[in-house]
């Protein structure tokens, strides 16, 4: 793929060998051929010299004669008298030639000079980038008259391409095109934002608009106060100094305790150990909540079917002590997680429970985790108790403190509590900030593609405003009216198949001048409605009772199920929206890249 330099290289050479903005596929032809070597500046600038159009400008003519057309056509001003006589003795020793003249001149230009070519192709990429396909090589070369190296007028050069003066341009065309590419950007950033962000699409519609992403912020802010106002710096801070009270108390402890009392201090550790590995987040608690419900049901569907070799009654008759009797999805959970059933029992009943295709091992395993989950709280607290209990005063123990007295077994277990606390908060804050940070991430560019499209849409007010005697250009939302002067008109946003339009229906129509942008990402579809292509978003020019109808889809769409009438007229269109020009043949339309304009 070709350079900007080397775009821009190409664009110069049309400026000043030819006199023109480069139309864009010899744009793309010349400089595609220097981007792969088949091709250099030089031997592109040789090539337009071969052209029909340099040779009918500089063909014939004198060496005094050439030298003031070149640079009245390059440079827009006349030769200097220095300049003029430079080249002509160039001509006469021989060290120039009428087909390097051009090459010669703009490899060795002023400042001022230099400045006249650089604005020249800027105006000119800026014409070819516009106007596309409908790209016109008198206004092409008009574009350029009357640029020099002033600022203004690089400016008045851009509002003519813009205001529509030039031939084959639709006025502020660009300007409709920035509007749908805004809007465009809005798009697609709400359906990949509900791809990465699943939870803020609560509309369930594959993407996620402003409101929603708002939403989610206000949540996740919501979440981030009720865990902790205190920074996660601070929540580290005090994480680090409770697990710094910990070691203390612990050490503390230790050296008042017996090698019996040491046993139990280690118990308790390896139970906080293993109940801390089991800690679920509120996300992953929420997951397994709904695994667990699906699991339920799946089971429960399967048991209770008409002919199911495994029910509630098998299940139940594989626990032989006592427990609540299984008789619903419920109590054979309440069954699997109790830390009271014999291994035996809860092998014999999962045994039966994995006779369940697929639902009953899942609900096993969910089990299980609760299951581990239990024993864990359980053997913490069995274990706390004992550590708990630790008092070197012998005193304090049971009842009441004694001030000045030392308890440190419950000091040691408070102190781990604390700690458990502190660690769970920084947890908690860091998942709260993460939610908080990719929310605010979506709702920061939300401001910035919104402010686009609002930008975009006054910059179209703008336009109106400053053509307001000559231009129009109006968002088709309801069925409006030309006007005396040029109407240009566009949706504003996605085409809405509930939209149908009408344009002149009572006073002023369709006529000279005027346009219809759909957009470049429109194709026409010169058949019959049941000739659309599903995969590609097409118009079509239908003849109505009152004058042709434009259908365009709404989304691209096989064969319409679009509904016509006897007179032509289209009475329903569920995949398209319908604008009806009252008063206009189809003769006198002509498309051309997503443009409707009447001719």
């Amino acid at each position: 793929m070709a350079t900007q330099a080397q775009i821009t290289a190409v664009q110069q050479l049309y400026v000043s060998y030819l006199g023109r903005a480069a139309d864009s596929a010899g744009l793309d032809f010349w400089s595609n051929a220097i981007s792969t070597g088949t091709a250099t500046v030089a031997s592109v600038a040789t090539g337009l010299t071969l052209a029909t159009e340099y040779k009918t400008a500089y063909a014939g003519l004198t060496n005094d004669a050439l030298v003031d057309k070149v640079y009245t056509n390059v440079l827009g001003r006349p030769a200097d008298a220095a300049g003029k006589a430079f080249w002509v003795a160039s001509f006469a020793n021989g060290s120039v030639k009428a087909d390097t003249f051009v090459s010669s001149l703009i490899s060795s230009l002023g400042t001022q000079d230099q400045q006249t070519i650089n604005n020249k192709t800027f105006v000119a990429q800026t014409y070819t980038d516009t106007a596309g396909t409908s790209y016109n090589a008198s206004a092409a070369t008009s574009v350029l008259v009357g640029v020099n190296s002033s600022v203004a007028s690089v400016n008045t050069a851009i509002a003519n391409i813009s205001n529509g003066t030039l031939t084959g341009l639709v006025p502020g065309a660009a300007l409709i095109n920035a509007v749908a590419t805004a809007n465009a950007a809005v798009t697609t950033f709400a359906k990949t934002t509900a791809s990465t962000n699943p939870t803020f699409d609560t509309t369930k519609d594959g993407s996620v608009d402003t409101t929603e992403a708002t939403a989610a912020l206000n949540t996740a802010t919501g979440v981030r106060a009720v865990v902790s106002t205190d920074s996660t710096t601070l929540l580290n801070a005090k994480q680090t100094d409770a697990i710094a009270a910990t070691a203390t108390a612990k050490t503390a402890l230790l050296a008042v305790a017996t090698a019996a009392q040491k046993l139990s201090i280690t118990a308790y550790d390896n139970a906080v150990t293993a109940q801390a590995a089991l800690v679920q987040t509120d996300a992953q608690k929420a997951a397994a909540a709904v695994t667990l419900a699906t699991n339920q049901k799946g089971v429960d569907v399967a048991v209770t079917a008409s002919g199911a070799t495994v029910t509630y009654l098998s299940l139940d008759g594989k626990v032989a002590g006592a427990h609540t009797a299984i008789t619903s999805a419920a109590t054979l959970y309440t069954a699997l997680t109790s830390t009271t059933l014999s291994a035996e029992d809860r092998i014999a009943l999962t045994t039966e429970l994995a006779k369940v295709p697929t639902y009953g091992a899942a609900l096993t395993t969910s089990a299980n985790q609760d299951l581990a989950i239990a024993k864990a709280d359980a053997l913490v607290t069995s274990t706390k108790a004992l550590v708990s209990a630790i008092d070197s005063d012998g005193a304090t123990l049971p009842g009441p403190p004694i001030t000045g007295a030392k308890q440190e077994g419950l000091d040691y277990t408070n102190k781990v509590d604390a700690q458990k606390i502190a660690v769970d908060l920084v947890v908690k804050a860091v998942a709260a900030d993460v939610a908080v940070t990719a929310a605010k991430t979506v709702t920061d560019q939300y401001v910035i593609l919104n402010k686009a499209v609002t930008d975009a849409n006054t910059a179209i007010d703008t336009f109106n405003t400053a053509n307001t005697t000559k231009i129009a250009i109006t968002a088709l939302t309801a069925s409006v009216d030309a006007t005396a002067k040029q109407d240009v008109f566009y949706f504003a946003n996605k085409v809405n198949a509930a939209t149908d339009i009408s344009i002149g229906g009572t006073s002023v129509a369709f006529g000279a001048g005027d346009s219809i942008v759909l957009g470049s990402g429109y194709t026409f579809n010169s058949g019959a409605l049941s000739t659309g292509n599903a995969n590609t978003l097409e118009f079509f020019l239908v003849k109505g009772a009152t004058g042709t109808q434009v259908v365009v889809e709404s989304d691209a769409f096989g064969n319409s199920n679009t509904v016509v009438g006897t007179d032509g007229t289209i009475t329903a269109s569920p995949n398209a929206a319908v604008i009806n020009l009252v008063g206009v043949t189809a003769d006198h339309l002509s498309v051309a890249n997503g443009v409707i304009s009447y001719v």
